[in-house]
């Protein structure tokens, strides 16, 4: 379980109770956990989650185990089951008693030994052909269930890759054959996968891997006979903190920054005592370690998470080793934003965090030194820091088992996120070079272009509802299955917003949605949100303008809103009085804004607007 990180909100004593609990894999100190997890305050607890689990085997007596490895994500997790080898019924029945408990998620766990046990026990008899044919069924049997499936639910469904059975996993036997056990697993599986990359609803559990890596001890073959639950007790913290990790995405938007010590970390060695030639970094030991962390970094940048570097040196002495040391992966232009001075490391995170327009919880912090990742968190405790060692294997095992970066997808704004930052510098130098705002704003040559959501663009759409908190005013963390369900009723709003401007194209990085009422009377603004990008440029008042114009044309009379603050979008805590709406109702965090329509909502004049949106 040592994979799992303990909410910083709770207790220690609780956090302690937690731990040990993981730890011991004792089934009462787990229940214990949970029962002291069940008195904390709701508001450090997490959001219900209510997770509903098709399986071929039995994994009941284990269900606390990972309701505990959920509870860490924090969520408050509601395990349901379907019946055991139910799977068509379970999961198409919308009556059934599994359906009915209207599950989050849905995770489908299964073998091959009940899948298809012929199959699984006796393919040695089976001709090659029969193998292959039996494989095909198999494919289409799942792929059926998840398209029937897709098209009437709009919930995440996970499938999970199929391992080798036990009985044949060290057989050489087959090997070589075209249709041989291991060869048509892999061709099941491959099948597996495309199917959830042809599907932004459905994802993929790699159970397979997962009793690869964990190995012999994965399985307890006695209780598989006794009472078929297959999941050994010694790999039961393993396997929950393995599904755990697969639903933190759902549940936690990933973390945008890497921040990065340099000494001890991207090299071995102090540049300040070491000197160039005394610093380890290149293809042998221990400098291969050194190497491979700059790799993983870079592709991490690759995926769209930003880079910055804070290092307590002489900055002509890192931009020297940069510029002369060979082959190195990173180079100082990957970075974001660099830091390297002698001021402490959580101020110089500060302005960083200012500079990038991003929330201090967006970063994650490696440091070889203790003493810089005590004094992080104690001044900047919304920063996430990995726990590591001044030994070098750690700090590159902690970075490649993080998972604060996890997501389902890539998308194509990720792809470009870091050029786009790496332009903001050319901006802020024709912003100078301008006589006023109004002037550089129309230099920039802005292009907004709003357009539909749909199924190419949800999962952005999702990923923004995830991860925007600054200029939001809502903040709500709609699902998959949330906007699907939004978009199915034709009375109500989605805009997506994309921008470009002189020196790169964003992407998209605005949205807008309004939910139709009981009547076609009124309309609800549900969700504003803008990438901290575009904040400045006038992108806000182009979707305002949006919004008023479809609402109107829809023939709605009036545009209700609702600003909703956390400690974060402090900065649209007044974005409806500028937009002209009538402030008519203030309940603590809560405020209600009404509008007559049709309104007047002006376009700016520095922006081409290119509309392809379709009410």
């Amino acid at each position: 379980m040592s994979l799992l990180e303990i909410p910083t909100a709770w207790p220690e004593t609780v956090k302690s109770e937690v731990q040990g609990a993981l730890n011991s894999r004792r089934l009462g100190a787990i229940r214990g956990a949970l029962r002291t997890l069940a008195d904390l305050p709701e508001s450090i607890r997490g959001k219900r989650f209510k997770l509903g689990i098709i399986r071929t085997f039995t994994i009941e007596t284990q269900l606390d185990s990972l309701g505990l490895a959920l509870a860490t994500l924090p969520c408050q997790p509601d395990i349901s089951l379907g019946p055991l080898e139910s799977l068509e019924q379970s999961l198409l029945d919308t009556d059934s008693d599994f359906r009915r408990t209207e599950p989050d998620a849905i995770l489908a766990l299964w073998r091959l030994d009940e899948l298809h046990p012929k199959l699984a026990f006796e393919a040695p008899e089976m001709a090659s052909e029969s193998r292959g044919k039996a494989a095909d069924e198999l494919i289409e049997r799942i792929a059926a269930l998840c398209r029937k499936f897709t098209a009437a639910s709009h919930v995440p469904l996970f499938i999970s890759t199929i391992p080798m059975p036990t009985n044949l996993s060290h057989q050489p036997a087959g090997i070589h054959d075209h249709n041989g056990l291991r060869s048509v697993l892999l061709k099941i599986n491959r099948a597996l996968l495309n199917i959830a990359v042809e599907s932004n609803q459905v994802h993929l559990f790699d159970f397979a891997a997962w009793t690869e890596q964990f190995g012999e001890s994965s399985i307890d073959c006695k209780m598989d006979f006794f009472a078929r639950q297959p999941i050994s007790a010694a790999a039961l913290p393993s396997f929950s903190t393995a599904l755990a990790r697969l639903f933190r995405p759902l549940l936690q938007p990933p973390s945008k920054v890497l921040a990065l010590d340099l000494d001890n970390v991207l090299w071995g060695g102090v540049i300040g005592e070491d000197g160039l030639q005394g610093l380890k970094i290149g293809h042998d030991f221990p400098g291969n370690i050194f190497r491979r962390f700059q790799q993983t970094a870079l592709n991490l940048r690759a995926r769209g998470i930003l880079l910055v570097l804070l290092s307590k040196n002489n900055h002509s002495d890192v931009e020297e080793a940069f510029r002369n040391i060979p082959d190195m992966p990173l180079k100082l232009e990957h970075f974001a934003a660099l830091r390297v001075n002698w001021r402490e490391k959580h101020q110089n995170l500060s302005d960083i965090a200012t500079e990038l327009n991003l929330g201090l919880d967006s970063f994650v912090f490696v440091d070889d030194q203790q003493f810089e990742r005590e004094q992080m968190a104690f001044n900047l405790p919304q920063v996430k820091i990995l726990p590591v060692t001044e030994d070098p294997l750690t700090i590159l095992n902690a970075l490649t088992s993080c998972a604060h970066f996890d997501s389902y997808r890539t998308s194509a704004e990720d792809l470009t996120r870091s050029s786009d930052y790496a332009m903001q510098n050319q901006r802020k130098e024709l912003e100078l070079a301008s006589g006023s705002t109004a002037e550089f704003l129309t230099t920039l040559g802005l292009r907004a272009t709003l357009s539909s959501v749909n199924d190419a663009t949800l999962g952005r759409v999702v990923q923004m509802l995830a991860k925007t908190n600054q200029f939001n005013v809502s903040t709500r963390r709609h699902t998959d299955a949330d906007i699907r369900k939004i978009l199915a009723d034709p009375r109500n709003i989605l805009i997506a917003l994309s921008l470009s401007d002189r020196f790169s194209d964003q992407g998209m990085i605005g949205l807008g949605i309004a939910v139709a009422g009981s009547t076609n009377e009124e309309i609800f603004i549900d969700t504003l949100l803008m990438s901290c990008r575009a904040i400045g440029r006038g992108a806000e008042e182009v979707m305002w303008s949006a919004l008023v114009s479809y609402a109107t044309s829809l023939g709605f009379r009036r545009l209700s809103a609702e600003y909703i603050a956390t400690s974060k979008n402090e900065q649209v805590a007044d974005l409806f009085d500028r937009f002209g709406m009538r402030r008519v109702d203030e309940t603590g965090e809560r405020r209600r804004y009404l509008i007559e329509l049709p309104a007047i909502a002006p376009l700016p004049k520095w922006i081409e607007v290119i509309d392809s949106y379709s009410t």
